[in-house]
């Protein structure tokens, strides 16, 4: 349980924090290159991806977690 308090303590902040750059990268050759400023969909997919990597790192844990309170 302690490693995936540790894992989601130190994996949240990281991941607003590339999702905030992406968006910027976005934003910025957007700009760039003169596209319009309606970015929905490339936020949502953006938070979707690190939604999924962020499941996909704390599955193991979850699986050990479950088998330690499995009845034998």
């Amino acid at each position: 349980m302690e490693n995936l308090a540790l894992k989601s303590l130190f994996i949240i902040p990281i991941l607003f924090i590339v999702d905030y750059m992406v968006m910027i990268m976005v934003g910025s050759i957007s700009y760039l290159l003169g596209f319009t400023s309606n970015f929905r969909s490339v936020a949502l997919v953006v938070i979707l991806v690190s939604l999924v990597a962020f499941i996909i790192v704390l599955i193991p844990d979850i699986k050990t977690i479950i088998r330690k309170h499995k009845p034998a």
